[in-house]
């Protein structure tokens, strides 16, 4: 496995020690994404394996998205993890094919 300044192409491991610092889970994982126990944000990891995009559901709470990103990137950092909030993600249903999409809005937060 490839890395850069030790830390690994896709750091799922340091992601979810990070996440569980902060008391949350990874419910699920697919390709670069990271979905997160309660859905309010999802972590997509970026071609450098030490950049993290952090991006909210349009439904999250706005209150509460500064704290979450405040405490993601301090212990990211940690970590050796820069975790970035990049924006906004939903998720859309195609009910035809019973599927859902996910529908990025980058530099909206």
């Amino acid at each position: 496995m490839s890395t850069i300044d030790g830390i690994p192409f896709r750091p799922l491991g340091i992601i979810k020690s990070v996440l569980e610092q902060t008391g949350f889970s990874i419910s699920h994982c697919y390709e670069d994404l990271v979905f997160v126990n309660h859905n309010a944000f999802l972590l997509r990891m970026e071609s450098k394996g030490s950049e993290i995009s952090l991006l909210f559901n349009v439904d999250s709470d706005e209150d509460k998205r500064r704290a979450i990103a405040s405490q993601l990137n301090r212990h990211g950092n940690d970590s050796k993890l820069n975790i970035a909030q990049r924006g906004l993600y939903r998720l859309v249903p195609d009910e035809k094919s019973q599927t859902i999409a996910i529908e990025f809005m980058e530099d909206r937060c």
